[in-house]
This record gives structure tokens, C-alpha cells and sequence, in this order.
């Protein structure tokens, strides 16, 4: 028989359970062994099942196919491909949130976050949003922001190319923001780039390609030193935990990234 608790006259099953994604060790962002530091979404247009309605198509896009090879750009076809498991948390989180107010999608989010929060060490609390995937909608945007200011000791980052969307993200102090571009969207990101840059510096670039375009003044591109190969992943920990640029390793603004294709 199922126990139910009352909880000011409202009945509740004891073994309800607790609406969260479900978080992965992923071997670039950990900060420690075992760390579980952020989640994946499924890649892809949502036409196709997937959350990334800013994806590029265009020639150096994500979901281009790169010259001699069958597969399209995004590290995540190659990565389903091999991982068969992999592909089934991206959809179990993926309808955990789709379709979803505002409120629930802040609920689910709050749970994640919560948990995260007490299975992490203090000095650890670093987590990425959209390992795979992107925010599908500007109310999943909308949510995030609720939660990152209820969790200011979390220092949060993420790349997107849901530019529709990044504005509730403007300004939170405890986020690092990079609208990611590729030589199919690059012109028009970087009026959207210029646009915010100077009131918002938790505003930052992440191009994908192995030529990144000359930006003016201090707005140059970084090369990720782990997509370069100058920077190692652990078995302790990731390449991220070492780095830093993307996170918080800067004193007035983020860094702009570029990413080398390998």
C-alpha cells in the first residue's frame, strides 16, 4: 500500500518523485573524478527532434558536413553514434523539459541546481548548461535566469546559438554568456555581439572554426588550448577545471573563445 504525507492538507505520495535532469561526467568540464557538472539536451533542429533552433546549416555551420567526411559537424553525432546510452539521457531530458511553462521548467531546473549544489564540494561548484543541445525557447532562458540569482554561489556558463533568446541571460553576475558563431552566422553575431558588449561584459564570442576572423582591440579570439591540444583532460579533472578562460579567469570581461575543429 503507498504511504501518503500530509502535507498541510495536501496528500502527497512519500515516493514522489523529484522532477531533475539528469546530469553527466562529462571528461573536458569535470571538476573532479566523478564530477557531474552539466547536462545535455538533444542536438539538432527541433523540426528534428532537437532543441537548437539557432543550429547552422551553412557552409562551416554545425550541422554542415564537413569536406570528406559522411557526418555533420557537431561533435554530438559522432558521440551518439559511438554511445548508444547517450543518446537516451539527451532524450529523457529533452522531454523532461519540452512543452513545459515557464514555472515547471524553473521548478525542474531548481531541483537540478539544488542537487548539484549538495553533492559538490564547495570549491566545485562550477556547472555548464547544454553539453548537447541549446535553449529551445526563451521561456528555458527565462528559467535558467530565476535559478542562476537563486544559486549565486554557482558559476555558471554556457555557449548558444539561440540568440532569440539571450536576453533574461544579460547581466547575471554569476554567468558566463557566449553567443557561438561559425562562418555561416559570424557577420550577424557580431552586431548582436557589439550591440551588448560594452553595458553587459558576462557577454562574450564562441566561434567554431580553425580560422577565426580578426576582431578589433581587446575583442581578439582566444583558441581553446584543449581543442588546440596544448591543454590535456585528466582523469581528475577536466580541461576546463584547469583553464578557466570561458569560467571566470578574466578581470573586467570574458575572453571571446575560438574553437579548433578536431
Amino acid at each position: 500500500m503507498t504511504k501518503i504525507a500530509d502535507m498541510g492538507g495536501c496528500a502527497l505520495k512519500a515516493n514522489h518523485p523529484i522532477k531533475k535532469l539528469e546530469l553527466s561526467c562529462n571528461s573536458k568540464t569535470k571538476f573532479s573524478k566523478y564530477g557531474k557538472n552539466t547536462f545535455g539536451l538533444m542536438f539538432g533542429l527541433p523540426k528534428n527532434g532537437g532543441t537548437c533552433p539557432g543550429a547552422t546549416c551553412g557552409k562551416g555551420g554545425c550541422l554542415d558536413t564537413r569536406d570528406g567526411l559522411k557526418r555533420q559537424t557537431c561533435y554530438m553525432v559522432k558521440v551518439v553514434q559511438i554511445y548508444k546510452g547517450v543518446g537516451e539521457v539527451l532524450t529523457r531530458n529533452t522531454n523532461l523539459l519540452k512543452d513545459k511553462t515557464v514555472d515547471e521548467q524553473t521548478e525542474i531546473i531548481r531541483n537540478t541546481i539544488s542537487q548539484f549544489v549538495k553533492k559538490t564540494p564547495a570549491d566545485q561548484l562550477y556547472f555548464r548548461l547544454n553539453y548537447s543541445g541549446d535553449l529551445f525557447s526563451e521561456d528555458t532562458a527565462k528559467a535558467w535566469a530565476v535559478v542562476m540569482k537563486e544559486f549565486p554561489n554557482v558559476r555558471f556558463w554556457t555557449y548558444t546559438r539561440s540568440h532569440d533568446f539571450i536576453v533574461p541571460l544579460l547581466g547575471i553576475n554569476n554567468l558566463s554568456l557566449y553567443l557561438s558563431c561559425d562562418p555561416s552566422n559570424y557577420e550577424e553575431t557580431l552586431l548582436l555581439f557589439n550591440k551588448y558588449k560594452d553595458k553587459y561584459p558576462n557577454l562574450g564570442l564562441a566561434y567554431m572554426g580553425n580560422n577565426p576572423p580578426s576582431l578589433e582591440g581587446s575583442d581578439r579570439f582566444i583558441v581553446c588550448p584543449e581543442t588546440s591540444g596544448k591543454l590535456k583532460n585528466t582523469i581528475d579533472k577536466g580541461a576546463c577545471a584547469s583553464c578557466r578562460i570561458c569560467i571566470d579567469n578574466y578581470k573586467l570581461r570574458i575572453k571571446n573563445i575560438a574553437f579548433v575543429l578536431h
